[in-house]
């Protein structure tokens, strides 16, 4: 998934924006086997064009300034594009046979990108995935286990809460879902409490957080060949989401002076890029009295009864368009984009979080404990489904989440229609 902001806390710049894929990866040969591959080292020749998304352009430049060094014969031109419009532009120029060299995609967007045909499969020499969180190359594999991208960077979430307020309670970090709850018990019951917990309501995409529930009680949402919707397990993780509304302990309607500044809400579920937002407005001073960078506490997930914190891993993925006029160079481009190194002056330029595994120890990340918590809980992460439908199915987990969140229809009764209708709806390959 995107992140809508790059986070800003104290003296950290970090950025990092849930759910099981079904198709397994490519096997450890880092490649799907199609031919042309990228130029030889110091090579490449001709334009690149590329297409980011959400504010990635500039940093891209200087970035691949070093590479344009080592290949004196290629040039590149970087366009920025909004989140919202990457798939429509990817339509339009997939439709029309032209378009870029690279397109950077979100890891919720790619296999809509891959189901167009819009990306190329990955040829021989590009990366090896075993180099790369799992979660993230599940993220940019297509049908028959092919993969068509590389994962660029990576970015999960993880919880939230008011630790002023826990103190004052006695309570610590939960780590278990029973201990969540109590947590929001608590904070709901306290003098002067409201509620206990903010969760993305039932017409915000609460796929976000009631997909990885599902992977914490052990599930999954698919088997590869079909969705694995109506099990025990979804139905856990939708009864433990909808149990917070239920109890009042979750605000349900959008009208709500309830904040995590103020109180209201004490605990939910989101990215480090939150800590931007709290640091902005206490600088500016429009944070309510009292509230400091020092009341925020932050944690991995709790761990469910499947017996893992599985959280949702999004992020930024980048392929090559399949009517590319310079292939060989962007492959190039693309393959030293994730090598440690550049993986890792990312990090320092963007502060996302890299994708291959080798950077994980870079001491600006393990040294700052926004990051570290990050990197404990990317080795805990499930990806979005890789289906081009998966959009399809996410609204209908919203449409009937908010039956059972109202009470309106038992848990088995939704997990039942949700599979009745995404059977229906297939994979989309």
């Amino acid at each position: 998934m995107r992140r809508s902001r790059v986070a800003t806390a104290a003296a950290v710049a970090v950025a990092a924006a849930l759910v099981l894929s079904g198709c397994g990866r490519a096997e450890d040969t880092g490649t799907s086997g199609a031919g042309g591959g990228p130029a030889a080292e110091g090579k490449a020749s001709g334009e690149i064009q590329v297409w980011t998304a959400g504010g990635h352009a500039d940093n891209l430049k200087k970035l691949a300034a070093t590479w344009l060094k080592e290949n004196p014969k290629a040039s590149l031109t970087v366009t920025d594009v909004p989140w919202d419009q990457v798939i429509t532009k990817l339509q339009t120029a997939t439709a029309a046979g032209k378009g870029p060299d690279i397109i950077m995609t979100g890891a919720d967007q790619t296999a809509t990108a891959i189901g167009m045909g819009a990306f190329d499969p990955l040829p021989d020499g590009v990366y090896k995935d075993s180099d790369f969180y799992p979660a993230a190359v599940d993220s940019v594999t297509g049908d028959k286990k092919k993969l068509y991208a590389m994962p660029w960077y990576v970015e999960t979430r993880f919880l939230f809460y008011r630790k002023d307020i826990a103190n004052q309670l006695g309570l610590s970090a939960p780590t278990t879902w029973d201990e969540m709850q109590k947590m929001s018990a608590a904070f709901k019951a306290r003098q002067g409490g409201t509620y206990g917990i903010s969760l993305p309501r039932p017409t915000e995409q609460p796929a976000q957080v009631i997909v990885p529930f599902d992977a914490q009680a052990g599930g999954e949402m698919t088997d590869g060949k079909e969705w694995t919707i109506d099990t025990e397990e979804f139905v856990s993780a939708l009864d433990y989401y909808a149990g917070f509304f239920q109890r009042g302990e979750a605000p349900i309607e959008a009208s709500t002076d309830a904040t995590f500044e103020n109180g209201g809400t004490p605990m939910f579920i989101s990215g480090p890029w939150m800590l931007g937002i709290y640091k902005d407005e206490i600088d500016k001073g429009t944070a309510p009295a009292g509230f400091t960078m020092d009341s925020v506490g932050y944690a991995v997930a709790p761990t469910g009864p499947g017996g893992n914190n599985n959280q949702y891993i999004g992020g930024g993925n980048l392929g090559v368009f399949s009517a590319a006029k310079n292939k060989e160079a962007a492959w190039s481009l693309v393959s030293w984009m994730g090598q440690v190194d550049q993986q890792e002056k990312w990090y320092d330029l963007q502060g996302e979080l890299p994708a291959n595994k080798g950077a994980a120890e870079y001491a600006p990340i393990q040294d700052n404990p926004v990051t570290s918590t990050l990197m404990d809980q990317m080795k805990d992460t499930v990806a979005t489904p890789n289906y081009p439908t998966w959009s399809q199915v996410s609204d209908l987990i919203s449409k009937y989440s908010e039956m059972v969140a109202r009470g309106k229809m038992s848990a088995e009764d939704a997990a039942k229609e949700i599979q009745a209708k995404a059977t229906s709806i297939g994979f989309g390959w």
